[in-house]
């Protein structure tokens, strides 16, 4: 059988080599026009020229309340967002849809039933709640009324949720009842707090006699929704205007308290809505929405399926049923994050390897073949009918465009994502103060090395960062946007503002980049978070941790340094699957964290990676502590966007840094007097 199984993939080889070796990609013409401006280069994309950049372009849609009420007029029995239904306990059905028409009279009903609780135009409602129906009915129901919404995450802390709530002087709060213990222990800090709009509609009964001792109203989304049906009236709608704030979107941060990125609908549409760059989704399009809604790149997916009148459906809720809720619901369009590719390649490389070796041979030849494939622009099939579509299956088999942002992700895992479930991955790199803008992969010249040339609704240059070696003459620097879905401000933080626009409108990012041959953006590095060793040197943590958390059996790591010391220590996350543990069972992952063998492979891994990377000698790991539970949102190590929480981090760990130093210290001290002896 397994002698069968080689010839046949020697004849495929053979065949593939005959037919397909001489063929070669087209030249792929510079995507990106550059011009002087002051003695600095401007980079934007090519097609645009050198005129001015326009922030609308569509006249219908001018505004976030024009994103949808064009598409409901347009194509009002399009399905526009769909939710499983609840079968029993973690038990869910098929998907259940409302239209576009539907949705758009829910919540204009929604957004008079808060005009009817004494709202008016810019007052500011506050959504606390993970993705669901209501949190869009909440969202889009203040825009026919000019009224700005604003969230809360699942991620902040008290003292942070305490200063959005009393920074926007909110009076008006949507969450879920889980949210209200939580929001009695707050309401003394926040006394504009006027009334909890509660998602559940089940035994809220009960929290009201405590809500009302604090000076809190409690109503649920339907008595809201049915208040405002009963005396709407289309012609008492307040629509807003471009200029209008629709949104002060706050960035969690990995340090202080939050800052609040004020949006305009101007602003949001020429971020978010662009067609000229991305173009929009085919009118069947289903996305999954499972990313925070809070998140403009959540809300930029959610424009481009608006935009071509495709659906949403939401997920259930729970993170581990994800691959449930993506077979029930079949989406063409997955946005992703770098670490759901992770964990899917994680899973899939796991059972591949309990296979026969002749299986194993298989999956990597095929892996090869497809990949040479699609760099030569060919959409061959057979490596799918071979392999990957029974993998597929097992995730979604309808996927045709996938999108990943967030943070950079790894050759090994683009080229797996293109492979197995998608040909179309593409990557984006954007800020939520450019409203999700800055730079698109065109699919048509796909690498993991770069994230594409400049959006069409911004332009971009390099800046000096002559402590990091960074020079624009060499097309690398800092980079700045500027253009109509740049920011003007953070929310009543003047001095914030002032540290990242100039006068002239241009926004530092902090993000280093350089630009290739063809005008592509690649980021390479950051400048914020650097920090310098006691010889001098400086360090950038960020770019050290995305390459040793490419080691097998490193799943996440913060790497820390001190001016007071020479030497960098670090926090290493085990990857219990790569290391044959369950994750599931605690017991087993902590016996594996003390067990002496896995610190001697990490070790061995991080020397190698560094060796490889060429690392220098001061941005080794000399030593690190191994953490047996994962950094997460739960936790409160994670941004919502899952980023570390650098200061969080550093105040949780300070003990064991202490700890690290002094063992390292001991360590090279004896080293030194062995040393001196010989």
């Amino acid at each position: 059988m397994s002698f069968l199984l080689v010839l046949f993939l020697i004849l495929v080889l053979a065949i593939y080599y005959v037919f397909f070796h001489g063929i070669r990609p087209d030249h792929i013409k510079p995507q990106t026009l550059s011009f002087e401006e002051n003695g600095d280069t401007i980079y934007r994309w090519k097609p645009l020229g050198r005129g001015p950049i326009q922030a609308i372009v569509d006249e219908r849609v001018k505004t976030v309340y024009d994103l949808i009420n064009v598409a409901a007029l347009d194509k009002p029995d399009n399905e526009i967002f769909g939710k499983r239904k609840k079968l029993g306990d973690k038990k869910f059905g098929d998907y259940e849809w409302i239209t576009y028409k539907e949705f758009n009279q829910i919540r204009k009903n929604f957004g008079n039933g808060i005009i009817n609780l004494g709202a008016k135009k810019g007052d500011i409602l506050a959504i606390w709640s993970s993705n669901c129906l209501e949190w869009v009915i909440a969202s889009h129901g203040c825009y026919p009324y000019s009224l700005i919404n604003v969230a809360l995450y699942d991620t902040l802390g008290e003292e942070s949720s305490k200063f959005i709530l009393n920074q926007t002087e909110t009076k008006y709060l949507v969450c879920k009842k889980s949210k209200i213990p939580k929001i009695l222990e707050l309401k003394p800090d926040c006394p504009n707090l006027k009334y909890i709009i509660c998602i559940d509609e089940d035994n809220v009964e009960k929290y009201q006699e405590e809500l009302e001792e604090v000076g809190l109203t409690i109503l649920t989304m339907k008595q809201v929704i049915e208040n405002g049906k009963e005396n709407f009236n289309e012609d008492k709608l307040d629509l807003p205007l471009p200029e209008d704030t629709c949104i002060i979107m706050y960035t969690s941060g990995t340090t202080g308290y939050p800052k609040g990125v004020v949006f305009s609908h101007e602003m949001y549409i020429a971020g978010t809505v662009n067609p000229m760059t991305a173009g929009h989704a085919p009118e069947n399009s289903i996305m999954i929405s499972y990313l925070p809604s809070a998140h403009i790149y959540e809300k930029a997916m959610e424009s481009f399926i608006f935009y071509g009148r495709g659906k949403i459906g939401f997920f259930t809720g729970d993170i581990r049923n994800l691959t449930s809720d993506l077979q029930a619901l079949q989406p063409t369009v997955l946005p992703v994050v770098p670490r759901v590719v992770s964990k899917i390649y994680d899973r899939i490389n796991i059972k591949i390897a309990s296979q026969p070796k002749y299986v194993q041979l298989l999956y990597k030849f095929c892996i090869w073949a497809k990949s040479r494939d699609l760099r030569l622009g060919r959409d061959f099939t057979l490596w799918d009918k071979l392999m990957f579509n029974k993998i597929k299956s097992q995730i979604c088999q309808n996927i045709q465009l996938m999108s990943t942002t967030s943070a950079p992700i790894s050759q090994a895992h683009f080229q797996f994502a293109r492979v197995i479930l998608c040909n179309n991955v593409h990557q984006t790199y954007g800020m939520t103060e450019s409203g999700g803008s800055g730079a698109i992969q065109r699919l048509d010249i796909i690498t993991e090395r770069n994230v594409g040339p400049p959006a069409a609704n911004l332009e971009i240059k390099l800046v000096d960062v002559p402590e990091m070696d960074y020079y624009a003459k060499n097309k690398q620097g800092e980079i700045w946007f500027r253009g109509p879905c740049v920011f003007k401000e953070y929310y009543k933080n003047e001095q914030k503002t002032k540290e990242v626009i100039t006068e002239d409108g241009w926004f530092k990012t902090g993000d280093i980049g350089e630009v290739n041959e063809i005008g592509c953006i690649r980021i390479i590095d950051r400048k914020k978070n650097i920090l310098k060793l006691q010889q001098g040197e400086y360090v950038a943590p960020e770019y050290l941790e995305n390459i040793y958390s490419r080691c097998l059996s490193v799943s996440q790591c913060y790497v820390y340094g001190s001016s007071y010391e020479a030497y960098l220590v670090a926090i290493i996350v085990p990857d219990y699957e790569a290391l044959g543990v369950d994750l599931r069972d605690e017991e087993a992952c902590i016996k594996c964290v003390n067990d002496p063998q896995t610190r001697i492979r990490i070790q061995n891994e991080l020397l190698e990676i560094a060796k490889k990377e060429k690392l220098k000698g001061f941005e080794h790991i000399k030593e690190f502590h191994i953490e047996h539970k994962m950094f997460s949102i739960e936790n409160g190590l994670l941004t919502d966007t899952f980023k570390l929480k650098r200061m969080k981090a550093q105040k949780d760990y300070k003990d064991i840094f202490v700890q690290l130093y002094k063992q390292l210290n001991e360590k090279l001290q004896k080293n030194y007097l062995e040393k001196k002896d010989k």
